[in-house]
């Protein structure tokens, strides 16, 4: 124990000191810097406004456009690609979300390999070429995927949640695409949706290791330099609050049935993020600790596991309740979990309950950020998100002013029980 305590404390020491500098390249892109010694790695992410809140009517344009960056370049096929990063031992990965086109690496600083890897990286992302083969296979891949979905009751449940939340939102859709859509999508809209979005300006990097501020930057302004200015595109409208209650059943030949209760939640700006945060812990979003889980689990043995959790994008993203139980038990368990958050939303939480909740985030938030690869996470979301750069070494501080009041006043302001999400993916009889 007190080996783990002072583990925290150390790691807690770590964040309060993190020195993020930040600055904007001439190109325009954003760059956030956080300089760790001890392991000879840089970690690189770079985020782009160019995901499937991008699509527009092409569903899955944006994730078919970020998986095809790395198979070919101007210069290279995806066989040298792959050997080149291969040879000095780096990590190449590439994710594409709601919001966030991603592609990062992780790289030795070792002057031959950081410059090789750097360069090869580098021409991925700003000179990549396009090629109907590489096309054709990932649309064949998606197609699968979509199908391997289709038999999964979780994932019809989280897309069919996503459409009665989000509505006409542009967050609303399948990020893979649909069927239809897949199929239409040519190798020419890959093009224009890369020149349109995959711009400097459109931009946010974080760089996370061992370099000093002025390789840093070398290293920020090669990747930049090679980027077309471009425009940061505007946002996204907000996602409107839901204006009835929605019951929906989906049938499945399932033996457990997927039930998600929700409706629409906040962005990270959010006046009543921090309480939010720290409510939804200590109600659903703290595994078996938590108020949800002892109705659920512990006084009827309706789940195994039931969370809570607040998804947290530039529009707003949702508040989502969620449960696997069986089929006979749905309508029991889905009673019990509206009037569990009902009777939270308006009863003060106890002293206690407060305090294990306090001191469970702000312990887990130590250890949270005490890799590169989590601090490297985090300096994206600060700038990708706008948040202000004293986010982690503010965060715990945030939390421990929170009282009762705050928990119960933001629920109450925020979740209308009156509009609901209600749905349920299992078979009914």
């Amino acid at each position: 124990m007190r080996i783990l305590i002072l583990l925290l404390m150390l790691s807690t020491t770590a964040v309060a000191n993190l020195n993020i500098q930040h600055w904007t390249t001439p190109e325009g892109a954003k760059v956030l810097f956080a300089q760790t010694k001890g392991l000879p790695m840089l970690d690189i992410a770079l985020n782009f406004d160019a995901a499937a809140s991008r699509d527009g009517d092409q569903f899955g344009l944006a994730t078919l456009t970020n998986s095809l960056l790395g198979t070919a370049t101007r210069y290279h096929n995806e066989e040298q690609i792959i050997n080149a990063f291969e040879s000095v031992g780096a990590q190449v990965s590439q994710r594409s979300l709601k919001d966030m086109a991603i592609i990062s690496m992780r790289t030795l600083t070792r002057k031959e390999a950081l410059k090789k890897s750097l360069d090869v990286f580098t021409e991925v992302v700003t000179q990549p070429k396009f090629d109907q083969k590489y096309l054709t296979r990932e649309q064949k891949q998606t197609l699968r995927s979509i199908d391997a979905g289709k038999q999964s009751p979780a994932t019809v449940a989280a897309n069919a949640f996503d459409k009665a939340v989000f509505g006409e939102h542009p967050y609303a859709h399948e990020k893979i695409g649909t069927e239809d859509s897949i199929g239409r999508i040519a190798i020419e809209d890959i093009r224009k949706h890369y020149q349109k979005y995959y711009v400097a300006k459109n931009l946010t990097i974080a760089l996370v290791g061992d370099i000093t501020k002025v390789k840093a930057k070398q290293v920020a302004r090669q990747i930049s330099h090679g980027l077309n200015m471009g425009n940061k595109p505007p946002g996204n409208s907000d996602v409107e609050p839901l204006a009835k209650s929605q019951v929906l059943h989906i049938e499945f030949p399932s033996k457990q049935t997927h039930l998600l209760i929700g409706q629409v939640g906040i962005n990270r700006t959010h006046p009543d993020y921090y309480p939010l945060y720290l409510g939804n812990h200590i109600f659903g979003g703290s595994g078996l600790t938590s108020i949800l889980s002892d109705e659920i689990r512990e006084k009827k043995g309706l789940a195994y596991s039931t969370v809570s959790y607040f998804t947290k994008m530039q529009s707003n993203g949702y508040f989502l309740l969620k449960l696997q139980t069986k089929n006979n038990q749905a309508n029991e368990a889905k009673d019990i979990a509206i009037k569990t958050l009902k009777k939270f939303i308006n009863n003060p939480i106890s002293t206690e309950q407060l305090k294990d909740g306090k001191d469970n985030i702000i312990g887990g938030f130590a250890l949270e950020t005490a890799s590169n690869a989590n601090i490297l996470t985090y300096l994206s979301i600060i700038g990708f998100y706008n948040l202000p750069l004293d986010y982690l070494s503010s965060f715990t501080d945030k939390i421990e002013d929170i009282s009762i009041k705050d928990i119960q006043s933001a629920f109450n302001r925020l979740i209308d029980m009156n509009n609901l999400v209600v749905l349920s993916v299992g078979q009914s009889k």
